[in-house]
């Protein structure tokens, strides 16, 4: 993917380390996008304050990232707000490597 639709920014003020939370924020479509990354492969994304994805399982901190920055972009394309879409789940580990190509385990 070249032309990516929400452009992340890291926080910082944080202290960066192997064992320090990561925080990006973002604006689109009039929301306020925030995703929270462990190194251990544990992420939460937020629209506007509210937690509408979380992985537990990724194999690191980058894969958590971009997982849930294609959750972010489904959900600003309008995918997430369809009828009947679930939100505040946790995405299994299978999903995630789903989503990143990766062979279930």
């Amino acid at each position: 993917m070249t032309d990516k639709p929400i452009d992340w920014t890291p926080d910082l003020t944080l202290p960066t380390s192997k064992s320090t939370v990561q925080h990006f924020a973002a604006k689109a479509g009039g929301d306020r996008l925030v995703i929270d990354t462990t190194p251990w492969g544990e992420a939460d994304l937020s629209v506007n304050g509210r937690s509408i994805a979380h992985i537990e399982t990724a194999a690191s901190a980058g894969d958590a990232f971009r997982t849930l920055e294609a959750v972010a972009e489904d959900f600003e394309a309008g995918k997430g707000v369809r009828k009947g879409a679930r939100r505040d789940q946790a995405i299994e580990d299978d999903e995630v490597r789903q989503r990143l190509g990766l062979p279930r385990s």
